[in-house]
């Protein structure tokens, strides 16, 4: 719970989950209803309950609906790219300060933003400086699930 709450004040988010909604299935977090929570009866042999916050690996990594429920805040710190960085940035590959089309608030290096692209969040990256160049560091895009699937040609 503790990196859950790290995460969102990491983005600036006042985004709360209260801990008594949370639950945990191995190193993942849902938001699970108090009906939900009531009719779980053998907890040994959930795999999935509710809506899925992300899991904790090393760091915590956010899922794709908890940051789009975030990126509908309006406290939270946000840099909109354009369609090219956008996929670049799903694709997994950071963006250069040339493609951000606006941060919101100023821009501040060392700190996380929410990748929008338009009213969509793709992801989150840290702003930092590489090779004397300002860039937003992908810490964590939608496309990740995509890159973790193992295809098989057939």
């Amino acid at each position: 719970m503790r990196q859950l709450e790290g995460f969102l004040r990491s983005i600036g988010a006042g985004y709360e989950v209260p801990e008594e909604d949370v639950v945990r299935i191995n190193n993942k977090r849902f938001a699970a209803s108090p009906a939900l929570r009531a009719s779980m009866t053998r907890r040994d042999r959930l795999i999935y309950a509710g809506r899925f916050l992300g899991r904790t690996k090393n760091v915590w990594e956010p899922s794709a609906i908890l940051l789009r429920e975030v990126a509908g805040q309006s406290a939270a710190r946000k840099a909109w790219v354009d369609d090219q960085a956008a996929w670049l940035f799903v694709c997994g590959r950071d963006v250069f300060t040339e493609r951000i089309t606006r941060i919101d608030p100023e821009a501040a290096e060392g700190t996380n933003y929410l990748v929008m692209l338009g009213d969509d969040c793709l992801g989150y990256g840290r702003l930092q400086t590489v090779d004397g160049k300002l860039i937003l560091r992908n810490l964590f895009d939608i496309g990740d699930f995509l890159r973790r699937e193992k295809w098989r040609e057939e």
